[in-house]
C-alpha cells in the first residue's frame, strides 16, 4: 500500500472517522513529512518518520520535555512507533515571523525570550544532549 494511504487509513482509524482527510502541511530538514489532518470537529497534524530513516522516540522525548517547561507545543495525541507515525495537535497555520511588526516586535520578542528561558531553565544536560559541533556537523549534512 502507498505510505500515504497507509497514513491516512492509521489517522481515519485513530480518529475514528473515515472521512477525514490530509493535505501536506509542511516538511523539514529530514525525512519526516507533516500532514494536516481534515476531521469532522477539528484540524489535527500527523507526522510521517520513516523508520528506516527516522526515529520518533526521541521527538516524542522533546516534546514532553518542552510541555513541561511550560512552552506551547504540539502535544502528542497518538504513536504508532513501528510505522513512524505520530498524530499531534494542531497549533495553526500562522508563523511567527509573519505576525511581526513595529507594533509588536518588542512583545513577540519578549515572550520569544521568555520561552527560551523556560526551556533552559527546565532542562539540563542529563535530559538532551549538549549541542557540540559534531552536533552541528551532522545537522549541517541533512
Amino acid at each position: 500500500m502507498d505510505r500515504k494511504l497507509e497514513l491516512l487509513a492509521w489517522t481515519q482509524n485513530v480518529l475514528s472517522d473515515s472521512e477525514c482527510y490530509i493535505k501536506p502541511a509542511s516538511s523539514d530538514a529530514s525525512f519526516r513529512s507533516y500532514w494536516r489532518v481534515f476531521s469532522k470537529s477539528q484540524t489535527y497534524i500527523v507526522m510521517d518518520a520513516p523508520v528506516e530513516h527516522e526515529d520518533c522516540k526521541p521527538f516524542i522525548k522533546v516534546a514532553k520535555l518542552l510541555e513541561k517547561s511550560g512552552v506551547n507545543v504540539p502535544k502528542v495525541l497518538a504513536k504508532n512507533l513501528e510505522d513512524g507515525f505520530l498524530l499531534l495537535s494542531d497549533l495553526g497555520t500562522v508563523q511567527y515571523l509573519s505576525k511581526l511588526d513595529d507594533e509588536n516586535f518588542e512583545s513577540l520578542y519578549s515572550d520569544a525570550i521568555i520561552s527560551l528561558h523556560k526551556i533552559q531553565a527546565s532542562t539540563s544536560t542529563n535530559d538532551l544532549p549538549c549541542y557540540d559541533d559534531e552536533l552541528l556537523k551532522f545537522e549541517l549534512s541533512l
